[in-house]
């Protein structure tokens, strides 16, 4: 197994990691936009089939999920931006973790994507935690989103929610597909130092920066078998 981690004291000083969000921003866009376009097509008559309604409902399904994560990277940039700046800092306050954690997972934009990955391991009746709800949110869902973009199609991730005593931990585990660029093109020639090169220059660092906010870390582990793990640990208390 191979691992490493990032955070706060490795957070890139350039604007790298903002210009890799806008490229998923503009590709989003492009894809609403190849969308629109079918639609329009289907819905012209010039491919007046019987099965017209269902390829408009499909396209239509599939501009409202890139609506949903083109507002989650909007939220990345605002994150990013106060980074950049030194204006980021968490506003930890008491907040029912499980409960804050569940309703992510369960809200409406984000239950039919993510829902049946996540499961959750209580060890503890601890339901405090000291956090940054907004932090704590897109971090969330940065790891969902990140398995989703980079996971094999047909094999589905996991992502794990444990409660123990003195902190709360967040497992991904996904197969990844040719598009990660934390894989080399074998996981057996998979070298340490091209891992932590690129933690320090992708989304992983947002992650882990948010992590060590809360006092927690992050870390990502290549797998036997082309597998990823990540690990989000953070304490329910401010330290």
């Amino acid at each position: 197994m191979i691992s490493s981690s990032t955070g706060a004291s490795k957070f890139p000083d350039n604007k790298g990691l903002i210009e890799d969000v806008f490229h998923e921003i503009r590709s989003i866009l492009s894809g609403i936009l190849s969308s629109v376009e079918l639609i329009e097509l289907y819905g012209s008559g010039q491919f007046n089939t019987e099965k017209s309604g269902e390829k408009i409902n499909r396209q239509a399904g599939a501009i409202k999920s890139q609506v949903i994560e083109l507002e989650f990277l909007l939220q990345n940039v605002r994150i990013i931006q106060h980074i950049l700046n030194k204006s980021l800092s968490s506003k930890r306050a008491p907040a029912k973790i499980a409960l804050l954690l569940k309703n992510v997972v369960e809200d409406d934009r984000y239950a039919p994507l993510f829902a049946s990955w996540v499961q959750y391991n209580v060890n503890s009746d601890r339901e405090v935690a000291y956090v940054d709800e907004f932090l704590i949110r897109q971090l969330l869902l940065n790891l969902l989103f990140r398995m989703q973009r980079n996971s094999q199609p047909q094999e589905r991730p996991t992502l794990t929610i444990t409660f123990e005593k003195d902190y709360f931990e967040l497992k991904g585990v996904y197969l990844a597909n040719a598009n990660d660029h934390s894989l080399s093109s074998s996981i057996k020639t998979f070298q340490h130092e091209s891992l932590q090169a690129y933690l320090d220059q992708r989304i992983c660092s947002l992650i882990a920066y948010v992590a060590e906010l809360h006092d927690g870390r992050f870390e990502i582990s290549a797998l036997p078998e082309g597998k990823i793990e990540m690990l989000v640990h953070i304490p329910y208390d401010v330290n």
